[in-house]
């Protein structure tokens, strides 16, 4: 049986979190970190390491190899681990939830803030899918190749920082709350993603749309940015009396300076007015909703 992130958590010890976080730091000078580098750092009995040891790897929170020496190495898990103690410790969370989803590239948790309100926990896993995916949806300069650890870190932070600047231009997305490692802490929109909505009438899709044209307008006129990866999958449509339309994942955003950047916001738009259409009836004209994106820059 499978144990939960949560469980786990509740199964550590403070030896368990000071040879994880050792394993970590070693990591930015090794693959595997020397069993002998671990014995040398932690100060800790041979007998507290071992079981500590032990423990890490039956959580799957690190892997080992055994040749040419003895060294482990952070797993995801592992790296998801040591994100949930520091939000404990910093006072931010109150409780971990279960996981709600999980995609190609990472896994969704519900947490309690120490306010009491619901939030999400995302942790990415860049590597999931192929790196030849990887390196076609984000933005990044990867002649200089780091592991996959450490692009998670960079790809979450890299979200959390749109997410603000969006948020605080008050555009429709989660608020964003705080990020560490891999993770980011993000406002918990009660709703659902668009593509799972059976029924939508003309009324929702204009509602919608006035939601993802402002929510771009602002991406694309205040930060230079498109979406990257816009989609039926991430837009949600909320559960209030009046509905409202966010967007969520942003990490893959993209500058409008790179060249292929018009392209891809083109067909974004397309396929999503096609997708209206043919779940609603309502034709939604694609320069139209350019224009109405793009405004004064040279939209009209």
């Amino acid at each position: 049986m499978r144990i939960s992130l949560k469980e786990k958590y509740i199964g550590m010890d403070i030896d368990d979190f000071k040879l994880l976080n050792l394993i970590e730091r070693l990591m930015r000078s090794y693959g595997f970190v020397p069993l002998e580098l671990i014995e040398k750092f932690s100060k800790l009995p041979s007998s507290s390491i071992k079981r500590s040891i032990q423990k890490l790897l039956d959580y799957h929170l690190i892997t080992s190899e055994t040749s040419p020496f003895y060294g482990y190495q952070l797993t995801f898990d592992g790296l998801d681990m040591l994100a949930v103690r520091f939000y404990f410790n910093k006072n931010i969370i109150l409780e971990l939830g279960h996981k709600i989803n999980s995609g190609k590239e990472s896994d969704i948790y519900i947490a309690q803030l120490v306010s009491g309100k619901e939030s999400i926990i995302k942790f990415h896993r860049e590597g999931r899918t192929s790196f030849k995916a990887i390196k076609r949806k984000r933005e990044f300069d990867f002649k200089k190749w780091i592991s996959w650890i450490d692009l998670s870190k960079k790809v979450a932070l890299r979200e959390f920082k749109i997410l603000n600047e969006l948020w605080k231009n008050g555009a429709n997305v989660p608020e964003p709350i705080y990020s560490n490692r891999n993770s980011l802490i993000m406002e918990k929109i009660d709703g659902i993603e668009l593509y799972k909505l059976k029924e939508l009438n003309k009324e929702m899709v204009d509602i919608i749309l006035n939601d993802i044209i402002t929510t771009l307008g602002i991406a694309y006129t205040k930060l230079g940015v498109i979406h990257g990866d816009l989609s039926p999958y991430n837009i949600i449509v909320s559960n209030n009396e009046k509905p409202r339309g966010f967007i969520i994942d942003w990490p893959q955003f993209i500058s409008i300076k790179n060249k292929n950047s018009e392209n891809i916001f083109r067909k974004e738009l397309e396929y999503l007015a096609f997708y209206l259409h043919k779940k609603s009836g309502v034709e939604v004209k694609v320069e139209e909703l350019i224009n109405a994106i793009k405004g004064g820059i040279d939209g009209r």
